[in-house]
């Protein structure tokens, strides 16, 4: 899909099999921050996220979003095959960073936002891998329909330039 300056590319990427077994380690392997490290602040006022968060990645990087800056943990196997995934699903990709959003249940979510801080290349892709249940992203822009993805277990999604410059994306609450 690219259209209107919404640049993405979904598909199917690993078999459930696959997705399943990178899940089971996935749930093992990653330690996610404590939830004093990871709230957003909203007009001056803070609030937990709604998800769990972990961070892993080359030594010394850091992402800040909503006022948190998450130091990176040392890439674990699990992470490096993914990182290498997205590398080649790119094929000129060069990602040394991979930041964590767990969802426990259809009440955690993302709220609708930009990725567009200060320390991220605004000429990069953005790859998504999805493990478990699906969940749903949906693309927001003033005087656009919103487009809804469902982000399937093993599914990849690449949100390319300028995507990030002009829609909004959210993963929001579900009832299932």
């Amino acid at each position: 899909m690219n259209e209107n300056n919404l640049n993405v590319v979904y598909q199917q990427y690993f078999s459930k099999k696959e997705a399943d077994q990178i899940f089971e380690e996935l749930e093992r392997e990653i330690g996610y921050f404590p939830s004093e490290m990871t709230t957003v602040v909203v007009f001056n006022k803070s609030y937990p996220v709604p998800r769990k968060v972990s961070a892993y990645g080359d030594k010394n990087l850091t992402y800040t979003f909503s006022g948190n800056t998450l130091p990176t943990k040392p890439l674990i196997p699990i992470l490096v095959r993914i990182l290498k995934e997205a590398n080649k699903f790119l094929k000129d990709g060069s990602f040394n960073y991979i930041l964590i959003n767990r969802y426990k249940d259809g009440q955690d979510k993302i709220g609708s936002h930009r990725d567009n801080e200060t320390d991220m290349d605004p000429n990069s892709s953005i790859v998504t891998f999805s493990f478990g249940a699906e969940r749903t992203m949906i693309f927001k822009r003033s005087n656009f329909n919103s487009v809804k993805i469902p982000l399937k277990n093993g599914s990849v999604l690449a949100m390319n330039p300028p995507t990030n410059e002009f829609w909004y994306h959210e993963i929001p609450r579900e009832k299932e």
